[in-house]
């Protein structure tokens, strides 16, 4: 039925437009364009996301979006152009078309071989093989079928109405093979995606799957390729460039058929880059390339950044199992900054309600962040965005809008940003987040630490320190964060309660700050463990920082230290099966403590001991005698499973 309204429809549009000025008639198409722009939100988002991947460093969202705009409008007036296409004759080319390079064609005429006539979906390329015809060159075109066969058949006739002959489904390589053997021109469009199994050759600076058929009949059938490409230079005005040939006689090879194909996709591509809005950019170009791009929002603060780090690891070994390599996923990190605490805000209430039509539309970032973050953020594209930590979240919302990428969020958002913003949202069970299909609950937060990055780093750290640290304790001190801080009292304690124990046992001590530690408390340091003679690592976080401290110092000793306020680094001591000492550090305020929450959760599953630094000696001494092993949550494995799902 809908066949049959559509196959009417267009037969009395194209009544309509045989009697209505061309110039009219294309004036209307490019509002009907508009229109579908505005409406048509599937294929608008996959355009824009296209160049979004093609033009990202050079162009402004609001340049793309204006493209994005304008092929809509190209391409219904090709349409429009398609139902003119019975009164194109010498007299309408002649006025409307300019051919560039004619005797190209001529000659290959003249060659005694076949032409494959080979151009993408550009311009009006339905226009382009009537010129030939028109010429005086008659050519079969390939038409891709149509779900709707009345239809189908009204638009062969269009195309079939001045000369050009299509060649329609069954046997369609045969006729191919048989119009070119035959010496004929054969019109074959050959842009779009081909599949896992297509060839992969550059095109706009990746990986990028074509079909190669064009290229292997030419060859198999000895006949030239000639690229061309119509411009729409105004309105019904266009400029048909015929390139130079592409001839296997010349370039006979192991790879030739790479090789041809290389040029075609470098020509296409320069073309679209004079001319972005005249290549229909409404399919997924991209579909089948390995080279993914993970963006990671940084807050600045290494913790969360760590986490973000993990969990695109993870996203890479998923992808891995795909059969994708390592280096297919490749991470991205941006600095976020605003320009000031409202600027923060802002963005964070209008996050709550950005949706699809923000895509393009970035002027709301643009104020709000600092023109090195934003300028940053612009011209980075992403299949993937992740962020840590909640003045990242509403930048994750944007981006993930803006690139039409699939947005991962670690640890609960704020209570103004809906979970159904994101695709997956991982939270820790002591933020008691809802359950749903996108959230995976975890009992730590996630970390790069796993056996074989321990192994490794503790192989540096050995090499590093110049001796086995056997039987060590880890000592991994933070500082202040806006609810905690670490006094100068504290921190005596500490580090006479760690030198003590090690004093009494003959352990080695691994230690290091963290960029929040504060200069007093790092001279408090140097001065209590440079002279100590079972110090064999003190690495001060805001001075040098190694790779491999963390790895390292988990891999050799037995109990981990560490300062209340690293959440972090809590959890990558658990996950690397370490006993755990937690020393609480100064409250600022009365109020209750994430951290306090995750710490009892933690404590009541018998992954960590929490004690004040005055109480650290016993603790430390139980932990170190205690020989039940520690088994760690799957948290990790949790993750990476529902990142398959995801990918």
């Amino acid at each position: 039925m809908i066949d049959y309204v559509a196959y009417i429809l267009v037969k009395a549009l194209n009544k309509i437009f045989a009697v209505v000025p061309v110039g009219a008639s294309l004036w209307l198409g490019r509002r009907i364009g508009d229109a579908v722009f505005f409406f048509n939100k599937k294929r608008r988002v996959i355009a824009y996301a296209n160049l979004k991947a093609a033009f990202a460093s050079e162009k402004s969202p609001a340049e793309l979006r204006l493209i994005t705009k304008k092929v809509y409008r190209n391409m219904v007036q090709t349409f429009v152009e398609i139902l003119h296409l019975t009164k194109i004759n010498r007299k309408y080319v002649d006025k409307y078309v300019e051919v560039v390079n004619m005797d190209r064609i001529r000659n290959a005429s003249k060659s005694g071989r076949g032409t494959v006539l080979l151009t993408a979906h550009f311009g009006d390329w339905e226009l382009s093989s009537l010129v030939s015809s028109v010429e005086g060159f008659p050519i079969m075109v390939l038409a891709r079928e149509q779900k709707m066969k009345r239809l189908n058949e009204l638009l062969n006739q269009l195309r079939e109405s001045n000369g050009c002959k299509v060649i329609r489904k069954g046997l369609q390589t045969k006729n191919i093979l048989r119009a070119l053997y035959g010496k004929n021109i054969v019109g074959i469009l050959s842009d779009q995606d081909a599949g896992k199994k297509g060839m992969f050759v550059d095109f706009f600076g990746r990986p990028t799957s074509h079909h190669s058929g064009p290229f292997e009949i030419a060859k198999h059938t000895g006949s030239l390729i000639l690229p061309n490409f119509i411009v729409r230079t105004n309105g019904p005005y266009h400029k048909l460039y015929l390139e130079e040939y592409i001839d296997f006689k010349k370039t006979a090879g192991p790879d030739d058929i790479r090789e041809n194909l290389q040029k075609f996709a470098h020509l296409l591509e320069s073309y679209i880059r004079k001319y972005p809005d005249q290549w229909l950019w409404l399919h997924k170009r991209w579909k089948s390339t390995p080279v993914r791009t993970v963006l990671i929002l940084s807050d600045g603060k290494a913790g969360h950044l760590n986490q973000s780090l993990a969990v695109a690891e993870e996203l890479r070994r998923a992808r891995m199992t795909q059969g994708f390599k390592a280096e297919d996923t490749r991470i991205v990190v941006v600095d976020v900054k605003y320009k000031s605490g409202l600027s923060r805000v802002i963005l964070t209430s209008a996050s709550a309600i950005a949706g699809w039509r923000c895509q393009g539309r970035m002027g709301i970032m643009r104020r709000c962040l600092t023109k090195e973050s934003y300028d940053a953020l612009m011209k980075t594209y992403s299949e993937f965005v992740i962020s840590c930590g909640s003045s990242t979240v509403p930048v994750n919302v944007f981006m993930s809008k803006e690139n039409n990428a699939a947005n991962i969020v670690v640890m609960k958002p704020d209570a103004m940003i809906p979970l159904n913003k994101f695709r997956l949202a991982i939270i820790p069970a002591h933020d008691n987040p809802k359950r749903s299909k996108n959230v995976v609950v975890t009992e730590l937060a996630p970390g790069l630490i796993s056996a074989e990055k321990m192994a490794a780093d503790a192989a540096k750290l050995k090499s590093h320190i110049g001796v086995d640290a056997k039987d060590a304790l880890a000592l991994f001190v933070g500082g202040d964060n806006p609810e905690f801080t670490l006094t100068k009292e504290i921190a005596g304690s500490v580090l006479d309660g760690v030198s003590g124990f090690c004093a009494r046992t003959g352990a080695s001590i691994l230690a290091t700050t963290s960029r929040r530690t504060s200069a007093e408390i790092t001279d408090a340091m140097k001065n209590a463990l440079k002279k100590d003679p079972r110090c064999k690592l003190l690495v001060v976080a805001n001075e040098k920082n190694l790779d491999f401290t963390v790895g390292g110092m988990l891999a050799l000793c037995k109990v981990a230290v560490v300062s209340e306020e690293s959440m972090s680094m809590i959890s990558e001591a658990i996950a690397a099966g370490r006993k755990v000492v937690v020393f609480r550090l100064a409250k600022k305020t009365g109020a209750p403590a994430k951290h306090e929450w995750a710490l009892k959760a933690w404590t009541d599953k018998g992954y960590v001991t929490v004690t004040d630094a005055e109480g650290l000696p016993a603790a430390i001494e139980k932990a170190w005698k205690d020989t039940a092993p520690v088994v760690p949550p799957k948290d990790m494995e949790l993750i990476y499973e529902a990142l398959k799902r995801l990918i």
